[in-house]
């Protein structure tokens, strides 16, 4: 698979350990938790997610199953200077393609790689009936404090 060009700057961006003569590094998120997706996930974002995790309290009962979600169904990918990476069939499998053409969806520091008509019946269809239903004056961002 080919990572995009937009998304490969990400990645860079989000590798400290990154240079020109190395490949970059990511994390690849597949949990149930993602629906039929994948999330690539910088270097710099995983980690101060799992910081943020690891910080909790022992005694709350969420920080084991956080840590179990972030870093057992996680794993490392590597994005060769081309953008390239190979995708292993299980992740595959979980977007329901062995080939095909895949949605990927940016999220700041992260994205999602999507089957195209999984992206299509599972986000794009869902936010168009949901700006519907706000009316035709509707600005998403005064959502935003």
């Amino acid at each position: 698979m080919s990572i995009p060009a937009k998304f490969r700057r990400v990645i860079e961006a989000g590798d400290p350990e990154w240079s020109p003569d190395k490949p970059m590094q990511a994390k690849i998120l597949f949990g149930n938790h993602l629906g039929e997706s994948l999330q690539i996930m910088t270097m710099t974002e995983f980690n101060a997610k799992m910081r943020r995790i690891l910080d909790m309290p022992d005694s709350n009962p969420n920080k084991s199953k956080l840590r179990r979600l972030f870093m057992g169904y996680s794993d490392e990918l590597t994005v060769d200077k081309d953008g390239r990476v190979v995708m292993p069939l299980a992740f595959r499998k979980k977007l329901g393609i062995v080939e095909g053409e895949l949605k990927f969806m940016g999220q700041g520091d992260s994205f999602q790689i999507w089957k195209l008509e999984n992206f299509e019946g599972e986000v794009d269809a869902p936010l168009d009936d949901w700006i519907e239903e706000q009316g035709a004056d509707f600005d998403p961002m005064s959502l935003v404090d």
